[in-house]
């Protein structure tokens, strides 16, 4: 995971008490935080876009910035040092991504201040209107505009880390979505969301002053934009923000414009964040505002005109969920009471009270930052946290026995180390697919009935894997650029219908190999079979088959006295269209254990 700077002095200045750096340290490891150490850093100014660029004390001068893309020649100019802890990114917290953040969650757990949090949303007279051409290319926008305390160069770079974090963290790197800040004072007017001609229309992009590019230009000369070319390369119109004279505040999700690029001395600055998924739009702003409120900012809301209707961004309602006494008590195993429970919760700042005389359902209101609750089980860990780990008396378990390892791990470990010695790397491929991957693209049959997910995360991925073919075959064409031959294997369990299992299923654990190259085929995947079935102490009986997904004559199942059965052969030329492969494939599937 990314691991990011938190200046200490500046962090301790937040929290309006110095603290020693292995307090600070303890204190992050209790709330979640993996701290890898203490460090001075030094700061290195960029010669062409004047960012601040962090390298360690004593490591290789800095030559590339990471904000514009630019590479020298010769090291960049100190422009000063501090100490710092680094910590890696909690991708299930992005609220902890930087240093307000951080100091807004430590002032709960060192009982500085407790509850929720309040950040007062005033009306910015900003209107922004959205263009019915941006629904086809990227179709969700938040916006705000905030105040801050005048920027100088530390704020600057913690405002550019922050936004970067949260396009990993939130946005998964730019794709659902993308944050864009400007300097306010820049701007004229409302500011409209609409589209570009990406051959036609142009501005001066971030760290390009005073050249002018198209937008596909863009995509093929600007660093950024030939990193981020593959989210919108495919597009007929690009999407753009501009003010009321037309100015271009930003092509996102790529690169913003350098006229209203915030600099230091800025002091009014206005958000948006664009993409293709409106809940990591809402996520990724609420998260970045608030992290600003604790810098000193203050949130105002932008009023957003979109399909004829008008709205207010950003929302900063807190949420509200319930917490039950005898669930937290069963699932934690603390002491709890009512009051221990309270001062749980509110050291994590949240705001809690009790919903019954009893005292045993409480109404929790957790606040618009905490994109990560979902149900009642995230409230109840938050719970453990606020109570203190440390402060869990451990006790020995009632009764002690002696692990061993399963009948099918024993077996599935013997196997990867003999396909390991065969010059097979592994794979872990989803046991969630399609039924279009996991049946018709390999010229299968769709079952009248198989496994499958009621209410999956996503719609499309509802099908439990009944073999491991797909998934080689998917990592085959994700690699179909490398260089030939390639050899992969997985070992996982799989899932049938089973009439008498527990939930009417029933698992196996199989191996499958797959090869590719100039000699791949039958012939080479049977002498791997038998390799793997004789270090196995195996031996077996071969029989030859009809299969959809192989040539035919060019595949057999095979059994063992001791149970174990498969079957293997060369991949069908249709299915090698499919997957875009350009070399035969010889592929092999083995039933390992049965699991019942």
């Amino acid at each position: 995971m990314p691991i990011v700077n938190i200046d200490l002095e500046w962090l301790n200045r937040l929290l309006g008490k110095s603290f020693p750096p292995q307090k600070v340290s303890e204190s992050l490891e209790q709330i979640g935080c993996d701290v890898e150490e203490v460090v001075e850093i030094a700061r290195s100014r960029c010669p062409n876009c004047a960012s601040l660029v962090e390298n360690p004390v004593g490591q290789e001068d800095v030559k590339a910035c990471n904000f514009c893309g630019f590479e020298g020649e010769v090291p960049f100019q100190l422009a000063g040092t501090s100490k710092v802890i680094r910590l890696d990114l909690l991708a299930a917290r992005p609220d902890l991504f930087d240093v307000g953040g951080l100091a807004r969650a430590l002032q709960g757990t060192l009982e500085i201040s407790s509850g929720l949090p309040d950040y007062p949303l005033r009306d910015s007279g900003l209107t922004l209107r959205v263009d019915p051409s941006t629904a086809e290319v990227r179709p969700y926008i938040q916006c705000a505009v905030m105040t801050l305390p005048e920027v100088d160069e530390t704020s600057l770079v913690a405002i550019m880390k922050l936004q970067e974090n949260l396009h990993w963290g939130v946005g998964r790197d730019r794709k659902l979505a993308s944050i864009g800040v400007y300097d306010l004072d820049t701007l004229q007017g409302d500011i409209t969301y609409t589209t570009l001609d990406p051959d036609q229309d142009s501005f001066v992009p971030l760290g390009t002053p005073g050249r002018s590019m198209t937008g596909r230009q863009i995509l093929q000369e600007h660093p950024k934009g030939v990193g981020y070319a593959h989210l919108l390369s495919h597009l007929d119109r690009y999407p753009v923000l501009r003010d009321e004279t037309g100015q271009v505040l930003s092509m996102p999700p790529i690169i913003n414009s350098e006229e209203t690029r915030l600099k230091v001395g800025t002091k009014r600055v206005f958000i948006d964040v664009t993409g293709i998924s409106r809940s990591a739009a809402v996520k990724a702003l609420d998260t970045l505002v608030c992290s600003l409120a604790e810098l000193g900012g203050e949130i105002e809301s932008v009023k957003v005109i979109e399909d004829g209707k008008e709205r207010n961004s950003p929302d900063l309602t807190p949420g509200r969920r319930e917490v039950e006494m005898e669930e937290a008590r069963r699932w934690l195993g603390l002491p709890l009471d009512a009051d221990s429970l309270i001062a749980s919760m509110r050291r994590m700042r949240f705001d809690i009270e009790p919903v019954d005389q009893d005292k045993q359902r409480f109404l929790v209101s957790y606040p618009a930052y905490r994109t990560d609750i979902r149900h009642m089980v995230d409230l109840l860990e938050d719970i453990a946290i606020g109570y203190g780990y440390l402060n869990i008396e451990p006790r020995l378990v009632r009764s002690m026995t002696v692990g061993e390892p399963r009948p099918e791990e024993l077996i599935g470990e013997r196997a990867r180390q003999v396909m390991i010695g065969l010059g097979y790397s592994e794979i872990m491929s989803l046991p969630l697919t399609t039924a279009d991957s996991h049946y018709d693209k390999l010229r299968q049959p769709v079952p009248e009935r198989f496994a499958r997910v009621s209410n999956p995360k996503l719609k499309a991925y509802d099908v439990l894997r009944s073999h491991l073919l797909s998934g080689l075959m998917e990592a085959l064409y994700e690699n179909r650029r490398r260089p030939m031959p390639l050899r992969l294997f997985e070992i996982d369990n799989v899932v049938g219908l089973d009439e008498e299992g527990l939930t009417r299923t029933s698992e196996e654990r199989r191996l499958a190999l797959v090869e590719i190259g100039r000699d791949a085929g039958y012939a080479a995947v049977r002498t791997v079979v038998d390799a793997l079935l004789r270090e196995l102490g195996l031996e077996g009986r071969y029989q030859a088959l009809e299969h959809p997904t192989f040539v035919t004559g060019r595949v057999a199942s095979f059994t063992t006295e001791e149970g174990i059965e498969g079957l293997l052969g060369e991949v069908h030329p249709e299915i090698l269209n499919r997957f875009n492969l350009e070399y035969p494939v010889g592929l092999a599937e083995v039933t390992l254990h049965r699991m019942f």
